[in-house]
């Protein structure tokens, strides 16, 4: 008798435990996924699939929009071109201007795959440098606003 009512008494504490509840639907798991699948797409540099992905998702809100906003502003940052930057930063003695076509992306890729066949390191690191500038400065100017 002691270990059926022992036994009761285990049952009945065990809805009570610790355990996150499944609130069901599974909206925290699209929301994840989502989001995942998004940043994948950036890292494999897939851009214009990651934006359909970010404006699909953000308009049947599997990711808020601010998180969409972030993701546009890194895609954006990725994709800008070193011949895009400021002339004034175009100007600096060591600017490696027979790189201008390549994207922020394409120059981060060289780098880590310490491929230095079109560029040398120092000028992929002065490129890198003056491209996460810009959008360091970028997002500056768009939390005054």
């Amino acid at each position: 008798m002691a270990a059926f009512l022992m036994a009761l008494l285990l049952v009945g504490a065990l809805p009570s435990c610790a355990h996150p509840r499944d609130t069901g639907g599974g909206a925290d798991l699209g929301r994840n996924t989502a989001e995942a699948r998004i940043n994948h797409l950036i890292s494999e540099g897939q851009f214009a699939e990651a934006e359909a992905l970010i404006s699909e998702s953000a308009s049947s809100s599997l990711i808020e929009q601010a998180t969409a906003v972030a993701l546009r502003r890194q895609i954006a940052d990725l994709s800008m071109k070193l011949g895009e930057i400021p002339a004034r930063l175009q100007r600096v003695p060591s600017f490696p201007a027979k790189h201008k076509d390549f994207t922020r992306f394409q120059i981060q890729k060289m780098y880590d795959g310490n491929d230095f066949s079109i560029a040398s390191k120092k000028e992929l690191q002065t490129a890198l440098k003056l491209l996460k500038d810009v959008a360091k400065d970028s997002s500056r100017l768009l939390q005054k606003i």
